[in-house]
């Protein structure tokens, strides 16, 4: 029979479940399946082959301008260099996360079903109301989730925008072209870029037509890429710090009468040890997941400020908004992993002070060993690291615009000579 709290879980996992369902479909969308139990994997070798062939392309045409136009100014280069590299990472990302699907899966299958509180022996201990408890601890699971959502919907807008910029530009400017200007009617490329193609007397192949539609999925598959591997990594960090909260509350009603008999008191916290030494193996099966390649996200992501802060100082009013647009998007992104990360270790570095501050000088022996071990246990904070160089966090969160501006004043002080 199950106990309350599992009760409790199985009701969870009829919430609806935006984020994390989005995270499924854009990896889907890529070739890669991180909800095998929901859908097959037949097409995703074919869906995978295909965004690699595509983007491939956009990159190849993108370098080719950038040759082409080499000497015509630095400014002229900035945005097919951006996504270029955009684009890049975005491959290098569903690389990285295909040889790595297995922990994927893994890890979102847990988090979804809560398998780090399940079958704990928490509620097998004699409690005071054991209703209540598991109530409260279900409250704060419905509102993580809720958190999330929240979260990564906002996260989808400010994507959009970047998709949607690219997507009509080539429409608005044939529309301004005709219409206002009067002065050329011609369909524009989507970005900067020489698209490859044969002429075979009066026919060009790819046509035109086929080659302004590859430079239009490109923004496509940039969305899939940054929204569904950026909300993968706000829905593992979210619930995370949830579950720390989780123990927390349970650490700080140990020595409750209300919650926890004097009898129980022991049992109970071993179960809270037992979680903690579960909730540290799921993190750090977390921070193996992302350390290596957030690594890489930072070093781009700095690169691109840097050159986005450059050209906003000597572009027209025209080209502006393409560059502000695009700089809110790096800007959100790279904070989304600072701002989520913190909230572990801000969460972590509050469970030492619960294990200590729960008045267990009150308590047996066998209490207070429990509590001196989780205490040397905890001083560990738990941290998502950059590669095992630095950790992400608000601070880390600085620096990286800090030396994205001092790339840009190295930039302004070379090209003013």
């Amino acid at each position: 029979m199950q106990n309350a709290l599992d009760q409790e879980l199985e009701n969870i996992d009829e919430l609806p479940k935006k984020g994390l369902t989005w995270v499924e479909y854009c990896s889907y969308a890529l070739g890669i399946n991180v909800a095998p139990r929901k859908r097959t994997s037949r097409p995703c070798r074919f869906l995978r082959t295909f965004a690699y062939l595509t983007n491939l392309n956009i990159i190849y045409s993108l370098i080719s301008f950038v040759v082409e136009n080499y000497m015509v100014s630095f400014e002229a280069n900035v945005e097919p260099v951006v996504l270029c590299f955009q684009i890049t990472m975005n491959m290098v990302k569903i690389a990285y996360f295909h040889s790595h699907l297995d922990s994927c899966v893994d890890l979102i299958s847990t988090s979804e079903k809560c398998e780090v509180l399940r079958n704990l022996g928490l509620f097998d201990v004699a409690l005071t109301d054991k209703q209540a408890l598991s109530k409260a601890l279900s409250t704060k699971i419905r509102d993580s989730w809720k958190s999330i959502n929240n979260q990564v919907m906002f996260f989808f807008k400010i994507v959009s925008l970047p998709v949607l910029f690219y997507c009509m530009r080539p429409y608005l400017q044939y529309i301004y072209d005709c219409y206002v200007v009067r002065d050329i009617c011609e369909m524009t490329l989507t970005y900067p870029a020489i698209t490859p193609f044969v002429q075979v007397g009066n026919y060009e192949f790819p046509s035109f037509s086929v080659r302004f539609f590859v430079l239009q999925s490109g923004p496509v598959w940039c969305f899939y890429t940054v929204f569904g591997f950026n909300s993968l990594f706000v829905v593992l960090t979210n619930h995370e710090a949830c579950l720390f909260e989780v123990l927390r509350y349970l650490v700080n009603n140990s020595t409750n009468d209300d919650v926890v008999p004097k009898s129980s008191r022991v049992s109970y916290l071993r179960c809270c040890a037992k979680l903690f030494a579960r909730l540290s193996r799921h993190h750090d099966r977390v921070e193996n997941l992302f350390k290596y390649i957030i690594l890489v996200q930072c070093g781009v992501s700095t690169i691109l400020l840097c050159m986005l802060l450059y050209t906003i100082m000597e572009v027209d009013l025209v080209k502006m908004s393409a560059i502000l647009v695009y700089l809110l998007t790096i800007t959100f992104e790279i904070s989304l992993y600072n701002v989520n990360a913190q909230k572990v270790e801000t969460q972590s570095e509050l469970l030492f002070h619960e294990w200590y501050n729960c008045a267990w000088y009150n308590e047996s022996e066998d209490f207070k060993l429990i509590i001196r071990l989780m205490m040397v246990f905890s001083m560990r904070t738990a941290k998502l690291s950059v590669g095992g160089f630095s950790k992400l966090s608000n601070k880390l969160l600085v620096q990286v615009f800090r030396l994205s501006g001092n790339f840009y004043l190295l930039l302004r002080n070379m090209n003013d000579k």
